[in-house]
């Protein structure tokens, strides 16, 4: 889920929470510890949007999916409320002030559990916030804070294979440019431009695609999910997808048998790639490796290693906890390279499920982890 599609979920509930707990007190009638008004709607609307409609209307989705509520982020945005906005009983009811402990017994929680529910949010809330504000960073400052000097440049190491090539050919080792984009720079900059919505993708943003394409279909396609087009263009679309992108230095073309694609509509500088985002998955930030794919013609050249080599520095340096990636089972050839890599089966990826007379299914995926802070729990499975 992109930063954005999170931050209107916490906050749909958030504003929920608030209009429930002063719906449930008005006998109270609470108000305000600053000028004793009582809290209106509009006030509440403003501690999270500007817009009126839209909180209007993330009210109202929230009254449809009360069976979907997560009573986290409701206990935490009225107590948020109360923590930014004191409210007091009138005379009347004893010019009591509200605490949190009002808030809990509103929502049917004991104490305990509602302090736990609260604390929980607002450790949940630090992690999202550091994850939102690295994926709005805009792209000079990201690549000026956490991307490695001279790394972005990239010459090949002295394989055997290629040593090989240079004597037979006396040509010189591959070197490579890496350039790191937003999907915002591929899809949607040039889109907002475009006057016809069907005109074709960016050339670049097209030659990601087909590589993926070229290299992933077969599983794909052997898998219960199936291709297609339409779910693999929206996923290279999240708004919080990074791409590093590799061309031959300079943005050269390599030598005709050396290209992947014969379609000259695609940037044939282009020899490979590696996307990842900047997210969360069961309480721990992460840079999740979403897809690597490099030419057949360049894959001894170390490559990949630099890739992964270069996002695991930046999540080191944005202080994630790990990196992640999902893998077909029946890339075995892939598994290896992964385990040279130390990555291992993370605690979350799906386990092989029991059958009725002792067989089993194995599942056709797995998602891999590698640590990179110490000091985080380690959670993986064997």
């Amino acid at each position: 889920m992109s930063s954005a599609a999170t931050e209107r979920k916490i906050n749909k509930w958030r504003l929920w929470g608030v209009n429930k707990f002063l719906e449930v007190n008005t006998a109270l009638s609470p108000k305000q510890e600053r000028n004793g008004e009582p809290p209106t709607l509009g006030l509440v609307r403003s501690l999270y949007h500007e817009d009126e409609k839209e909180a209007t209307e993330l009210l109202q989705e929230a009254r449809s999916s009360l069976k979907e509520m997560d009573m986290t982020w409701v206990i935490f945005g009225a107590c948020e409320f109360l923590n930014e906005y004191p409210l007091r009983t009138s005379k009347e009811n004893g010019s009591v002030l509200l605490k949190h402990s009002d808030v809990f017994r509103t929502f049917g929680k004991k104490a305990s559990q509602g302090t736990k529910l609260y604390t929980k949010a607002g450790e949940a809330y630090l992690r999202f916030r550091k994850i939102r504000d690295l994926n709005t960073l805009p792209m000079p400052l990201f690549a000026k804070d956490y991307l490695p000097a001279g790394w972005m440049e990239y010459t090949s190491y002295r394989s055997s294979v290629s040593q090989r090539l240079e004597s037979k050919t006396g040509a010189s080792l591959p070197m490579f440019d890496i350039l790191m984009f937003t999907s915002f720079d591929l899809f949607e900059r040039v889109n907002a431009e475009t006057i016809e919505p069907t005109k074709p993708i960016p050339i670049v943003s097209r030659t990601l695609f087909e590589l993926i394409k070229r290299t992933s279909y077969t599983d794909y396609n052997a898998s219960e999910q199936g291709w297609s087009d339409s779910k693999k263009l929206d996923e290279m679309k999240d708004e919080d997808m990074r791409y590093l992108i590799v061309r031959l230095k300079g943005g050269r073309s390599p030598a005709p048998e050396k290209q992947w694609s014969e379609n000259l509509e695609l940037d044939s500088s282009i020899i490979g790639f590696l996307s990842f985002m900047i997210t969360e998955e069961e309480e721990e930030n992460v840079a999740y490796i979403y897809e690597i794919h490099i030419s057949e013609h360049f894959r001894d050249c170390g490559l990949g290693r630099h890739l992964f080599s270069l996002v695991e520095h930046i999540g080191r340096a944005t202080g994630m906890d790990k990196t992640m990636l999902t893998i077909f089972t029946c890339n075995t050839h892939a598994r290896r390279w992964y385990d040279s890599r130390v990555y291992e089966v993370d605690e979350i990826s799906p386990r092989p499920r029991k059958l009725r007379g002792g067989r089993s299914i194995e599942p056709e995926y797995e998602i891999l982890s590698k640590r990179l802070q110490e000091h985080a729990n380690k959670k993986t499975k064997s």
